[in-house]
């Protein structure tokens, strides 16, 4: 394999001094700094909008991101004998952020609150009517529904089933509620934040370094309500933290210091944390395997997401008094 990989690596103006292996990335020390090689997965005009909005990132100030490398020919694709292609991108020396570490976890929202506010000085060509997330869940529902007739109508049944069935409707109801609350207040959220968002942004694409903090891994960038990639990293530190109400207070207000929340985002929020993702994500994991033998982790997750809904919604209780929300306008 690294011979393989040294005919792409050696199409671009660096020599490799040593080499070693990442969350799907090989990582090359260089004579010019930390390099990753990675295989190239998106469409050639993704690729290049997504380089020229990591320039323009870099240009107004924040420099922890990883950057395209073009080759010597100045592209950023690159083959190997067999035609596959890798793009090279400019890393760092850290290590990922802690989402059990709670000074992790405040120094990444704070790291988002200043990616977004340069995110804003970035003129975006997306003028949209509806909201990404409010679209992504109405699919997410209907797969819901789809997974449950099929489970319905099969002849036998496993434990795993008949445990998802018993909870089905407790979790596809607060999916229904979600998408039809933000439909009633969803034109005055586009209208604000909205901007280039990263997409991704979870604990495995931020960097803890010794200089800062690095955010890497923009391939599903978007323009959105910018909200949307707070809540995806509220989303996995209160799930993997038992919904600590008082820890998500705290991140919320380390994203404040620098970005004024008003009512309206709190109630875009708190919708966005109502929705029951995790129990989408064992659906739709579930929707795409071999349905003949369930993995006992597969049900595990199950167990543990029924098990957390009861303090989840003690939390989602909590959010509303502590932010004093009237959700019935």
């Amino acid at each position: 394999m690294s011979d393989k990989l040294a005919e792409v690596w050696e199409q671009y103006d660096m020599e490799v001094v040593s080499t070693g292996k990442g969350r799907g990335m090989t990582i090359l020390r260089t004579d010019r700094g930390v390099r990753v090689l990675q295989p190239f997965v998106t469409s050639e005009s993704r690729l290049e909008q997504e380089a020229l909005l990591k320039e323009a990132i870099y240009q107004a100030g924040y420099r922890y991101i990883d950057r395209f490398v073009r080759n010597r020919e100045e592209e950023l694709i690159t083959c190997d004998r067999y035609h596959t292609p890798f793009v090279l991108k400019e890393y760092f020396e850290g290590r990922e952020c802690n989402i059990r570490q709670e000074s992790d976890m405040i120094a990444a929202v704070e790291n988002l609150a200043r990616l977004h506010l340069v995110l804003q000085k970035i003129e975006n060509p997306v003028h949209q009517k509806e909201l990404k997330t409010l679209y992504s869940f109405r699919r997410h529902n209907q797969e819901l529904k789809r997974v449950r007739g099929y489970m319905r109508q099969k002849p036998t049944k496993s434990e795993f089933d008949y445990l998802y069935l018993s909870c089905y409707e407790t979790f596809y109801g607060q999916a229904e509620e979600v998408v039809r609350e933000l439909e009633q207040v969803q034109e005055g959220l586009v209208k604000r934040r909205w901007f280039y968002c990263h997409g991704a942004y979870h604990q495995h694409n931020v960097l803890i370094l010794k200089e800062g903090i690095a955010t890497v891994n923009f391939e599903r960038f978007m323009v959105d309500n910018q909200l949307v990639d707070l809540y995806t990293f509220l989303r996995k530190a209160m799930e993997k933290n038992e919904y600590q109400w008082e820890l998500l207070f705290r991140l919320i207000e380390a994203y404040s210091k620098y970005m004024n929340l008003v009512e309206e985002d709190y109630v875009f929020l708190y919708y966005l944390l109502r929705y029951p993702e995790k129990f989408w994500k064992i659906s739709n994991q579930y929707n795409n395997m071999n349905k003949a033998w369930i993995p006992p982790k597969t049900y595990e997750k199950l167990q543990t997401v029924i098990r957390q809904d009861a303090i989840k919604q003690q939390l989602l209780e909590q959010y509303v008094r502590h932010y004093g929300l009237n959700l019935q306008k």
